[in-house]
């Protein structure tokens, strides 16, 4: 299964030149998550996951194809807001946070996202050469739904 997500993760990358951008994964990063994980089934799943070895073969498979990769350090990823940098605030565990500065309201997994974005293009801006269409840089939160839609994998490319 790593090496069919790996070659459709390659092919799309390719397909419309874009780079893949990584998270760097600690040493060990099933103990980091099933930390938070009570039920003793999950937890144990968790752990048979081969985080790192998804990591590689999609690394080596972008290799193989001439499609750059860029490691981002994914450390408070969540927290801050792209367009100000301050601190978002969650409350009570919501997946929705407010941006004290602007005032808008950010859902967790679209800054973690737009911050990805950003920390690979200033990190190496070499290497990330076009992001598509689907970006359009609108500096207001949840403004445009053209960096909301997910990009369609068509289901011949990953379907048997």
């Amino acid at each position: 299964m790593r090496w069919k997500l790996a070659n459709v993760v390659t092919r799309v990358a390719r397909e419309r030149h874009y780079a893949i951008v990584l998270e760097e994964l600690g040493d060990e990063p099933a103990k980091d998550t099933i930390n938070h994980i009570n039920d003793d089934r999950l937890r144990h799943r968790v752990y048979q996951a081969s985080f790192k070895g998804v990591q590689k073969a999609v690394e080596e498979k972008a290799k193989e194809h001439g499609v750059p990769v860029v490691y981002v350090d994914p450390r408070n990823i969540t927290r801050t807001c792209p367009v100000h940098s301050a601190e978002i605030a969650y409350i009570n565990g919501s997946r929705v946070g407010r941006c004290p500065r602007g005032g808008g309201s950010w859902h967790r997994d679209f800054v973690a996202r737009y911050n990805l974005l950003l920390r690979a293009r200033l990190g190496d801006g070499s290497l990330l050469q076009a992001c598509g269409s689907t970006l359009d840089g609108d500096p207001v939160s949840l403004g445009s739904t053209a960096a909301h839609e997910p990009t369609g994998i068509p289901k011949s490319l990953w379907a048997r």
